[in-house]
């Protein structure tokens, strides 16, 4: 006969279920006694304001960081080619094109960076300046932006640049104004090189106004002028700018790459182009993090006394319970089913009432960043959910485990 299925044990197993359910009974039904309903009451509401505080925090950081990164990185492209060893590789036309047609690729645009000096009869200042394409993938964008002016980087010997450095350099829109700029040159191995710079002037074409960041660091050209500035070959570029339009696998794209262009090359992402600034972010998030589970983990002492209290006032219930058979680990469970119980009720209904305020911000605009009209940026992902609804149910498991065990000690 198979002992599992015996009377007895069929009875055991079915007298084991009570746990759960006194436990839920003891979580739903109201005591006689108004202080223990309080004391119930206020632990399961500082478990709700914990769940609610901590994802509406790390939602709102993470809105933030959302909302810095479409301005520090607005003009890094997806994905960048550049090259492992030295400043430029070369790479013809033709295997560009086999690059554009990759599944999942929509631009692919050679650039040509170099830190120059430009300058005037008054003043000066020093710039990335970027050589570009005219079909380049932030064209439109950057002509959108324009303060004055047009972007065209089919001109040559022209430059588009920052309201900022325009201002600190004095700049005219005029056809008599004109900024020199000067480049070290990459190739000055030639016995009749005198000088290991090149200078060319190069007319105002627009000015364009985004961040002061960035309009002090970036100015653009057309490729073929800071090609003869810098003095490298036709074809070479500092690096080869891709977007995709999701679908692109990286690790594939890898292997193309390397197989098309024959070159050591690296394949960077917008957080291996800006490390220190992700790395900042990503320190600032734990550190967000592990500050407000501290406070929901002071919450906590409120579900300790709210199980303490409940172990108090069933005593007469739980010397019912074991004389009709019940032991000490039963009775010690029931708590701990009571305290878990509790914890993930309250964790769920907190997640619940923090997604509606998320919600409400984002459709109504509630809050504004101070001193702006621009609303407080704030981002609801599931990564964040599913963080506090597990920080919150594992201190609670926790919680529960240690108070149940030793508020029914033997000795007791």
């Amino acid at each position: 006969m198979n002992l599992s299925t015996t009377p007895i044990t069929l009875l055991v197993k079915m007298f084991k279920s009570y746990i759960y359910k006194i436990a839920v009974r003891y979580f739903f039904s109201k005591d006689k006694k108004t202080i223990v309903n309080r004391i119930n009451g206020f632990a399961f509401f500082m478990i709700i304001t914990a769940a609610c505080v901590l994802l509406l925090v790390l939602s709102g950081f993470s809105g933030l960081k959302e909302f810095g990164l479409t301005y520090t990185s607005s003009f890094d492209p997806e994905l960048k080619i550049v090259p492992v060893n030295g400043v430029y590789f070369t790479v013809d036309q033709e295997k560009l094109g086999l690059l554009k047609k990759i599944r999942g690729v929509v631009s692919v645009s050679p650039v040509l960076e170099e830190k120059v000096l430009l300058s005037n009869e008054l003043n000066s200042g020093t710039v990335l300046l970027k050589g570009v394409n005219a079909d380049y993938y932030m064209g439109k964008m950057l002509d959108s932006l324009s303060l004055i002016g047009t972007f065209s980087p089919n001109k040559p010997n022209t430059i588009y640049l920052g309201a900022d450095l325009a201002s600190s350099l004095e700049v005219v829109m005029s056809k008599d104004f004109s900024l020199l700029a000067t480049a070290a040159k990459k190739d000055s191995r030639s016995l009749f090189s005198f000088s290991p710079f090149n200078n060319q002037l190069l007319n105002i074409e627009g000015i364009y106004q985004i961040s002061s960041d960035i309009e002090k660091k970036y100015a653009f050209t057309s490729l073929n002028t800071i090609s003869s500035l810098m003095g490298v070959p036709e074809n070479s570029y500092t690096a080869v700018e891709i977007t995709s339009n999701g679908t692109l696998n990286i690790n594939n794209f890898k292997d193309d790459v390397s197989d098309l262009l024959n070159a050591d090359l690296a394949l960077l992402n917008k957080e291996d182009m800006n490390p220190a600034l992700y790395k900042m972010l990503n320190t600032e998030n734990l550190a967000v993090y592990l500050i407000f589970s501290l406070v929901a983990l002071i919450s906590m002492f409120n579900l300790i006394g709210s199980i303490t209290i409940m172990i108090v006032e069933k005593k007469k219930d739980l010397r019912v319970l074991k004389i009709l058979g019940g032991q000490k680990k039963d009775l010690s469970n029931i708590f701990f089913v009571l305290g878990v119980f509790t914890t993930s009720f309250g964790a769920a209904l907190g997640v619940v009432f923090a997604c509606l305020l998320i919600k409400l911000q984002n459709f109504y605009s509630i809050l504004y960043v101070p001193g702006t009209t621009i609303p407080y940026p704030i981002s609801l992902n599931a990564s964040n959910v599913i963080i506090v609804f597990t920080t919150i149910v594992f201190m609670g498991i926790i919680t529960s485990l240690w108070t149940s065990k030793a508020s029914l000690k033997p000795n007791k």
